[in-house]
């Protein structure tokens, strides 16, 4: 059996096999904390501009790679790929059970999400195993019998217990429903060939992995991928090869371009990096709450960054296309310099100008109120979002707005006070919400106190 070191050996000759490259003076290295990783070599470093990785888009695995080639699908075959991953048949039923075919029901590929498909992709390259074209990139993956210590959703139910109270526990309740549904729908569309091999656990283990690794495609492909398919570019998503390796900071700087004539993706440093060093990608603005759910991790509290927030979500106006209607409160002021994360979703810079009382508080989730509060009442004026966040509106208003989000936050710590576990944290997945629920607290706490000095 292969060791973890020859796994991703052979993973990057397989990427360079396409002219896909990692920078000479970078390593994978894996330990029992950060898993696989990229560091700088001894006696190495890395400068601005220097690319990170570079991978082929050849390499890449998404919904694009089930209908590249697919008889019904002839118009969307993969415009990345020189080689299908399937050969062409005039029969794709027939096919169902070739090791060099492998295609799927052309009903479960038009019925199904773009989103569901990639996903039943990825479990029958796991199936072929070293038949499959990805499997030196499918081998170095974490593998369904370690779904359950990553993914709050795919967590054993005391653990799930955990979360109680918190904004996490409802989305993982949700979150299993969804699986739950996709996986059954989906396997009404497939022949019972597909029962025995095509398991539910499997079903999630390739949700976790697109979960926790994945990228949208309008980040990596280039614009004209999207003809020829029946959705749009960012219904699914893409798994990198390689490029996925690197663990997320909200700090790092980087860039990720694709070159459209040579249809290589490269990941390239915008800072400087020593010998020894972890060298960082950069998933985006994400709290906490969105870290635990989709990559099962959260970042502690420094002088410089902090990644706590809750979440409030209101009822959606599709009238003003706000579908999420989900709005952050934050453990410190939004115009401190290490609310990152918070200030990047405000509406507008002048909202850190506010009233003391809301310096916590999304302007998105203040405006929100203030429109459910004066909806259908004689409110003459129209304010903007500046003269909303500056109290610069009736009294009776303010009034009810703060009121409004005393008793919203009030609740919230309740329910976590109420849900708090009984017993201590047994195992890692339990130690790691109750960091989690300390940091929500302390939101919270802080979030109520701003609003009293209103």
């Amino acid at each position: 059996m292969a060791t973890i070191a020859e796994r991703f050996d052979a993973l990057l000759r397989w990427v360079e096999d396409d002219g896909g490259s990692l920078n000479p003076a970078v390593e994978i290295y894996h330990d029992d904390l950060t898993k696989a990783s990229f560091r700088v070599k001894d006696s190495c470093s890395l400068g601005v501009d220097d690319p990170i990785v570079a991978l082929p888009l050849s390499k890449s695995l998404s919904y694009i790679n089930a209908i590249d080639h697919h008889p019904d699908f002839a118009s969307s075959s993969s415009p990345y790929s020189s080689s299908s991953s399937s050969p062409p048949s005039s029969s794709p039923e027939s096919d169902i059970n070739r090791e060099d075919a492998c295609y799927f029901p052309t009903e479960f590929l038009k019925t199904m999400p773009p989103h569901v498909i990639g996903r039943f992709f990825l479990m029958q390259q796991h199936i072929l195993g070293p038949k499959s074209k990805w499997w030196p990139y499918v081998r170095t993956l974490p593998q369904p019998e370690h779904m359950s210590s990553i993914l709050p959703a795919l967590w054993p139910s005391d653990d799930i217990e955990f979360l109680r109270g918190t904004n996490a526990f409802s989305a993982v309740q949700d979150i299993k429903s969804t699986l739950k549904k996709e996986y059954k729908h989906a396997m009404r569309l497939l022949p019972e060939t597909y029962y025995s091999e095509y398991t539910r656990p499997l079903y999630y283990w390739a949700y976790a992995i697109f979960t926790s690794r994945s990228f949208r495609p309008s980040l990596i492909f280039p614009p004209q991928t999207s003809s020829g398919l029946s959705c749009d570019l960012d219904d699914f998503s893409v798994l990198l090869p390689l490029y996925d390796i690197g663990n997320h900071s909200p700090l790092a700087k980087i860039t990720w371009a694709t070159d459209e004539e040579a249809q290589i993706c490269t990941l390239t440093c915008r800072q400087t990096y020593s010998a020894g060093e972890q060298v960082f990608n950069n998933y985006g603005m994400k709290t906490n709450v969105e870290l635990l759910l989709g990559y099962g991790f959260v970042i502690p509290a420094d002088d410089n960054f902090h990644n706590d927030y809750i979440h409030i979500r209101t009822k959606a106006d599709p009238e003003a296309g706000d579908l999420a209607a989900t709005h952050v409160v934050s453990l410190r002021p939004m115009a401190h310099q290490s609310s990152l994360v918070g200030r990047s979703r405000l509406l507008s810079a002048d909202s850190l100008g506010c009233l003391p009382c809301f310096s916590h508080i999304q302007d998105s989730l203040i405006v929100a109120l203030y429109e459910s509060i004066t909806k259908g009442g004689d409110e003459t004026n129209n304010p903007s979002l500046t003269e909303i966040m500056r109290g610069e509106i009736a009294d009776e208003i303010l009034r009810k707005i703060i009121d409004s989000l005393g008793s919203k936050l009030s609740v919230d710590l309740e329910d976590l006070e109420i849900n708090e576990p009984d017993y201590e944290a047994a195992n890692r997945n339990q130690q790691l919400v109750v960091r989690y629920r300390e940091q929500c607290w302390s939101v919270l706490e802080n979030a109520l106190r701003s609003l009293m000095s209103g």
